[in-house]
């Protein structure tokens, strides 16, 4: 099941060369949350100004990143340097997709790909 499901007060911080997702994650236990973090630069990164999966590093060459809350789940979103130095429009990656919550940690979702 996506973290989103299953955690409330869902928000990005930036922390210098890093971006960190924070949550208030249910443990399984009795409905009770405890906080919960993940830092989304060890898994997300920046190819040519589109957001990847299995990259790293994405927010230092990234703009006005912040989380959108969509339909489908919480988006990260930015705008990102492309190779030859120019920013591409503004970008997302829908983080229901890759991060879920287990036992009340934040944990990425293992890709088959």
């Amino acid at each position: 099941m996506s973290f989103h499901q299953s955690c409330d007060l869902i928000r990005i911080e930036v922390r210098g060369d890093y971006t960190a997702l924070l949550a208030a994650a249910y443990d399984g236990n009795g409905g009770e949350t405890v906080p919960a973090e993940l830092n989304l630069d060890e898994q997300i990164g920046n190819g040519d100004g589109w957001f990847v999966r299995g990259g790293s590093n994405f927010t230092q060459t990234a703009q006005d990143i912040e989380l959108e809350f969509r339909e489908d789940g919480p988006w990260l979103t930015a705008v990102l340097r492309e190779v030859d130095g120019e920013d591409r429009v503004r970008q997302g990656i829908n983080l229901a997709e890759h991060i879920e919550n287990q036992n009340g940690n934040l944990v990425w979702i293992v890709s088959l790909l």
